[in-house]
C-alpha cells in the first residue's frame, strides 16, 4: 500500500468506527449481538474452552504491555524512530479513549449470567459502567498488528493473524463482549495502527 493509500485508509477507518460507535449507542446491534452470544455460547464445549482460553491472557494489559516494549526495542534497534514514537502513543491514546467510551457510551451490558469464567485473574482491572470497545481487541490489533505489518516473513505473519483472531473470538465464547465490541475495538485499533504507519509504505 502506497504511502497516500495508507492515510485514506486511515481516514476510513477512523470514520467507520465513529459511524459504528453511533449505532451502538442507538443500540441498533442489540438484536444481532444477542444472537451472536447465544449462538457462540451454545456450541461451547471443553475442547473449545481450552483452545481459545489461552487468547483472553495474550490479550491482556500485562501482556501486550510487555510485548509493547519488546516491540519498541526493536524499532530502535532497526532505527525506527518514527514508528517508536507513534506506537506507544496511539496505545496510550486508544486505552484512554476506551476508557472514556466505557463509561459514556450507552452500550447494553451483557448479563452476568452470560459471562463464564476464564482461566487467569487480570493484575490490572478497572470497573466500568458499559463494555464498549473492547480493550483486548484494541491493545492486540495495535501491537499484533504492527508486528504483523514489519514481520517479513508470511508464517510469521500467518501466525500474528491467527492471536488477533483467537482474540476477537474469544471475547464473545466466554461471554466478556458482545460482538459489536470486538468490531468497535478492532475499527478503533486498525486506525490508530495505520495512522502510526502513515507516511511509510506498508
Amino acid at each position: 500500500m502506497t504511502k497516500n493509500g495508507t492515510r485514506n485508509v486511515t481516514w476510513v477507518a477512523g470514520t467507520t468506527f465513529v459511524l459504528f460507535s453511533g449505532a451502538v449507542a442507538f443500540k441498533w446491534l442489540y438484536t444481532t449481538d444477542l444472537w451472536v452470544l447465544r449462538t457462540a455460547q451454545e456450541h461451547h464445549s471443553g475442547f473449545l474452552d481450552g483452545v481459545l482460553s489461552v487468547f483472553p491472557f495474550l490479550g491482556s494489559v500485562e501482556v501486550m504491555g510487555t510485548a509493547l516494549l519488546v516491540l519498541l526495542m526493536g524499532l530502535f534497534l532497526r532505527d525506527c524512530r518514527t514508528l517508536a514514537g507513534r506506537i506507544p502513543a496511539v496505545f496510550v491514546a486508544t486505552a484512554l479513549l476506551e476508557l472514556a467510551m466505557k463509561f459514556y457510551l450507552p452500550q447494553v451490558p451483557i448479563s452476568e449470567r452470560a459471562v463464564r469464567a476464564e482461566d487467569y485473574a487480570p493484575l490490572v482491572a478497572v470497573d466500568h459502567s458499559y463494555p464498549y470497545p473492547s480493550g483486548h481487541v484494541i491493545r492486540s490489533v495495535i501491537v499484533f498488528g504492527a508486528l504483523y505489518l514489519l514481520a517479513g516473513n508470511w508464517f510469521l505473519r500467518a501466525g500474528f493473524l491467527a492471536v488477533l483472531v483467537g482474540i476477537a473470538v474469544s471475547r464473545v465464547y466466554f461471554g466478556a463482549h458482545w460482538a459489536s465490541d470486538v468490531l468497535g475495538g478492532a475499527l478503533l485499533g486498525a486506525a490508530a495502527l495505520l495512522w502510526a504507519f502513515s507516511g511509510r509504505k506498508i
